[in-house]
């Protein structure tokens, strides 16, 4: 009996699109804030600890959502998410502390169960598209609103705050804009680790391989299934631990949280590289991505634009990276 061939080794070449679309809103906001007689501030290492804080949550999800365009999937679900996770975090969190009081005890086990409804909304995303085979943006539109609604229940209809104790020291710690916040620092680990996963295991070639063409991965021996789900499952671990760093930066379970983040991430990965098709991206391009967008919020609001200079911007420059990859692709 013949054994199956394997699947073909991915590229992890980055595009030179995220790199020339960073240096080119670099630039521009410099250039614009120079004459405005600011460029002091956007330089300067107090807004870059402000970019660095407002950029953890979205990388985060950033990772979970590279995973899954990479396998060729999309999830919306991420923004409603982070909300419900925040909503479960302090919920768990306040009955712990009305039962026995301030403990330690109580951040863990809160902490815990607001990972864990991320990873159960990645779950149930992954068996929606790979048991009842729906089409990834049909299953998790879906938990979008299912998660979205779930967390508006649990809130009562407003934003739920710390009992009359006050917020635990970790909290004040991970809200704070800093470069040794613990929040930033873990997105630097899980980026790590992503990577290595991508580059340096079997699942990480099963996964571009799934993403490239699902029939070819499946006649070279991989199980698409169970890549799937744990790509889903992973991506909501990933979305549920933003949730609790948002959660700190809040300092509140919010319902309302997370509204177009879904948005925010897709255009980031996409600007960093990766192909809505499946099959490409890289956790560098990813994050550069991530920063890019970051970049644009943070240069339109010092220079005190209308906010909608945001969107054109964000839209143009997702338009011209990847018409210049298809351009690329095309010359190649």
């Amino acid at each position: 009996m013949s054994t199956p061939p394997s699947p073909p080794a991915p590229a992890f070449k980055l595009p030179a699109g995220p790199w020339v679309g960073f240096v080119a809103v670099l630039l521009l906001f410099t250039a614009l804030i120079a004459i405005k007689g600011d460029l002091g501030t956007f330089l300067s290492l107090g807004n870059l600890r402000v970019m660095l804080h407002e950029g953890t949550v979205p990388a985060i999800v950033a990772l979970g959502m590279l995973l899954v365009l990479i396998s060729g999937g999309i999830d919306l679900s991420v923004g409603a998410t982070v909300a419900l996770v925040t909503v479960v975090t302090m919920r768990v969190y306040t009955a712990m502390y009305t039962a026995s009081g301030p403990s330690p005890v109580n951040s863990l086990v809160a902490c815990a169960a607001g990972v864990s409804i991320g990873g159960v909304c990645g779950v149930a995303n992954g068996l929606l598209v790979t048991k009842l085979k729906l089409p990834p943006f049909v299953a998790t539109l879906g938990m979008f609103g299912i998660a979205r609604g779930v967390a508006v229940w649990l809130a009562e209809r407003t934003t739920l705050a710390f009992p009359l104790g006050g917020s635990p020291e970790w909290v004040n710690t991970v809200g704070r804009v800093s470069l040794t916040n613990p929040g930033l620092w873990t997105l630097v680990l899980l980026a790590v680790v992503t990577a290595v996963l991508l580059r340096l295991t079997v699942f990480g070639r099963h996964l571009y391989a799934v993403g490239s063409n699902e029939a070819t991965a499946r006649l070279c021996g991989v199980n698409v299934t169970r890549t799937k789900m744990l790509v889903y499952t992973l991506a909501g671990l990933l979305t549920g631990w933003a949730g609790v760093i948002l959660f700190a930066h809040s300092n509140s379970g919010n319902p309302t949280l997370g509204e177009q983040l879904e948005l925010d991430v897709i255009t980031a990965v996409v600007i960093g590289g990766a192909s809505l098709s499946g099959g490409k991206g890289t956790v560098v391009g990813a994050m550069l991505g991530v920063l890019i967008l970051i970049l644009i919020k943070n240069g339109v609001s010092l220079f005190n634009v209308p906010v909608e200079m945001q969107y054109i911007l964000i839209g143009a420059l997702l338009i011209a990276n990847v018409s210049l990859n298809r351009w690329r692709q095309g010359k190649g």
